[in-house]
């Protein structure tokens, strides 16, 4: 199994220098690397991540990626895919990984305020190169996609880092709200009726 390469990615000399300077002194020992399952579950009730990849130039590129609740697919412990549908054809994010397969995925949890960085190396994947698992990520949560794929995405993980909640608004969809408010609904009902 890889190791969490989370430290040796992160904390660089300056980085380090800085919070030397400051009091605070984070780990450098690395250990073995899997996703954990609070991990596993943030990532498979997403339905959108933003994805960072490398340019040619060296520069961050940040692009949105969303989908139904369960587009991404944990395919292992160590590693994520998904579909890519048509965006808006400039191919940036696809061109850089074709470059330099580096990329990390921000997950944002709203409702519990939760985050969670994962590093790895991205794969393109044509889907007449592979349509066992093109078919496998067409099943999103309860959906199955039909549409025009235009590829798969298959990230092999190196390192994670869930960090703080600090600074996150929490923020609900209809859907939660209506199952958490289906229970009042109902006894209302019944004591209308009643």
């Amino acid at each position: 199994m890889p190791t969490n390469r989370y430290p040796e990615i992160a904390f660089g000399p300056a980085a380090r220098a800085r919070q030397e300077s400051t009091g605070v002194t984070r780990p450098t020992e690395t250990g073995e690397f899997a996703l954990e399952g609070t991990d596993s579950a943030l990532i498979r009730r997403a339905d959108h991540f933003l994805l960072s990849s490398v340019t040619e130039s060296g520069w961050p590129y940040v692009q949105h990626r969303g989908g139904p609740t369960g587009f991404v697919h944990v395919l292992t412990p160590t590693s994520l895919a998904w579909l890519e549908f048509r965006g808006n054809r400039q191919y940036v994010s696809v061109g850089n990984m074709d470059h330099d397969g580096r990329v990390c995925l921000l997950f944002v949890d709203y409702p519990t305020r939760a985050r969670l960085k994962v590093f790895g190396h991205a794969r393109v994947i044509e889907p007449d190169r592979d349509p066992d698992l093109i078919g496998r990520l067409r099943s999103m949560g309860e959906r199955t996609y039909t549409g025009h794929v235009e590829r798969a995405i298959v990230v092999d993980l190196v390192a994670a880092d869930a960090n703080c909640s600090k600074h996150i608004t929490p923020r609900w969809d209809r859907a939660y709200i209506d199952d958490l408010t289906e229970v009042y609904r109902r006894q209302i009902d019944e004591l209308r009726e009643g």
